[in-house]
């Protein structure tokens, strides 16, 4: 019942964002029969493709997730969503680090989705996605790059991890007793509902990593930093190199095996630091709950 809350939460915020939508685009010249038609979107100028973006994220991501957890928390929503503590610095770094390492396994997956042939209606919402973000992705100045930072890595790297990690993850964590289920359960929604189906495979594994390092670390102010990070990044390097932004934001360069083999031994090299600091947390967590106990005056 609280998921199809969150899901209610997420329509309502979907349907709010569309209509927010497109008063802005009629209001800047457009009409109905364009915005039901994406063409609205696609003749948009870059400017008001970054804020339609963010129209259409918050609502649908950032503000249900908090609603959410308002309505079952209360004022201790912000722990519940393990945003109540500072993170520390070397798991964010780590996490990073984690993200990078695993890239040419990411890539891998890519190449493997790339082979699927998709029906004609995904092969179409794909190219107006791809067309939408070239056009976003055109920075010829600093403040075009840094609202692309904002727009397309901090934004969603806040919603997304709060609504898929701190909401979706959890609760399935609660539901089905093993940690890695409910993360490759998150992981296949997060993928799903991008609706990009040439991304389908990589985004899972994407959304695999962040789940593993929001398990080990158990807190997703660092979950945060690294979605954003890797958004962030793409961006960046869009920006030095404008080329990328005429590229398939899909298309993956084959992966030589030998990668692979570096990829898994660091990813799995890191992967065990991660699990020994979990443990590590966990039993810290269970002496400062024993000392809780303890310090509880006895009944007669």
């Amino acid at each position: 019942m609280r998921l199809v809350v969150l899901l209610a939460l997420i329509l309502a915020g979907a349907f709010l964002g569309a209509v927010l939508m497109a008063v802005l685009l009629i209001s800047n010249g457009s009409t109905m029969a364009d915005f039901l038609n994406n063409t609205a979107m696609t003749e948009a100028g870059p400017m008001l493709t970054r804020i339609i973006l963010v129209l259409n994220h918050a609502p649908m991501f950032l503000l249900p997730a908090i609603a959410w957890a308002l309505i079952y928390y209360k004022k201790q929503w912000a722990t519940y969503l393990n945003l109540r503590f500072q993170p520390k610095w070397i798991y964010i770094i780590a996490g990073i680090a984690f993200l990078m390492v695993a890239y040419p396994l990411v890539a891998k997956f890519s190449e493997w989705n790339q082979r699927v042939d998709l029906p004609s209606w995904m092969d179409s919402m794909e190219n107006q996605t791809a067309e939408i973000l070239k056009k976003v992705l055109v920075m010829n100045t600093i403040g075009a790059l840094l609202m692309n930072i904002l727009v397309i890595g901090i934004i969603p790297g806040i919603g997304e991890e709060l609504v898929f990690r701190g909401i979706i993850q959890k609760e399935f964590q609660a539901y089905v007793k093993n940690p890695y289920i409910a993360i490759l359960i998150s992981s296949i929604i997060f993928s799903a509902l991008h609706l990009q189906f040439e991304g389908f495979l990589p985004r899972v594994v994407l959304g695999m990593i962040l789940g593993l390092i929001y398990y080990w670390t158990g807190n997703l102010w660092v979950n945060i930093v690294v979605h954003a990070f890797n958004n962030g990044l793409q961006v960046l390097l869009t920006y030095f190199n404008p080329a990328m932004a005429d590229q398939d934001l899909e298309s993956s360069v084959p992966v030589k095996w030998y990668a692979i083999i570096i990829s898994l031994v660091f990813t799995i090299a890191l992967g065990y630091w991660f699990v020994q600091q979990h443990r590590h947390l966990s039993v810290q967590e269970d002496t400062a709950s024993l000392k809780d106990i303890n310090s509880l005056p006895e009944h007669e």
